[in-house]
């Protein structure tokens, strides 16, 4: 999700009376398949979102995937809303972030199934905040281990506890690496995250 870069007060000065700004959408590029209708709801809520302080590339990328899978524009806008959503949910649980990497990996743990407030939770191991880089990698491990099988309630109290004992963004890396070449090898998703919780989480 993860900067997005405002328009100066001199550029909206020039153009204020000459000609209309572009939107958000056709600054990025937003795909010409997308029907004149599609595009002007999803202009509107991106720029709900901007207002909001929520970074909106996300939206654009989404839609972007869309047209490259093949859905048709009512099933883009629905996603497009979706993460809307959800973005505007995860924010909210992580104390207003507009970091886009970890505002990103929230939104797609929402969409997972966690809870917005186990995602609160999450940011704040023993009622402190995390440190950003593992915090983002830590709910982008959350994410791929559901995506993996393992329980939403398992995957979220095992990664809360790596944070509680400080685990690094390299730890999470590694854990993720570790459950796919278990599951390679034939073990459950959900055994493998317990065999390496007991071996590799940081000590208390």
């Amino acid at each position: 999700m993860r900067g997005v870069r405002g328009i100066g007060a001199a550029l909206l000065g020039a153009f204020a009376i000459a000609a209309p700004l572009p939107s958000f959408a056709q600054e990025r590029g937003l795909p010409d398949r997308i029907a004149a209708p599609t595009r002007a709801a999803i202009d509107r809520l991106i720029d709900s979102v901007r207002a909001s302080g929520i970074p909106s590339a996300p939206l654009v990328d989404k839609a972007a995937e869309g047209v490259l899978k093949g859905a048709d524009d009512e099933r883009i806008l629905r996603a497009v809303r979706t993460l809307a959503r959800e973005l505007s949910e995860a924010r909210t649980a992580l104390d207003g972030t507009s970091d886009i990497s970890i505002l990103g990996a929230g939104a797609s743990a929402l969409h997972a199934g966690v809870s917005t407030a186990e995602l609160h939770r999450i940011a704040h191991p023993s009622g402190k905040a995390s440190e950003p880089r593992a915090l983002a990698s830590a709910l982008v491990t959350l994410v791929d281990l559901v995506s993996k099988q393992v329980p939403v309630g398992v995957a979220a109290s095992s990664i809360r506890l790596m944070l509680e004992r400080g685990a690094s963004e390299r730890q999470f890396t590694a854990l993720r690496g570790e459950v796919e070449r278990d599951i390679l090898a034939g073990r459950s998703p959900e055994a493998s995250l317990a065999g390496r919780m007991r071996t590799s989480i940081p000590p208390p």
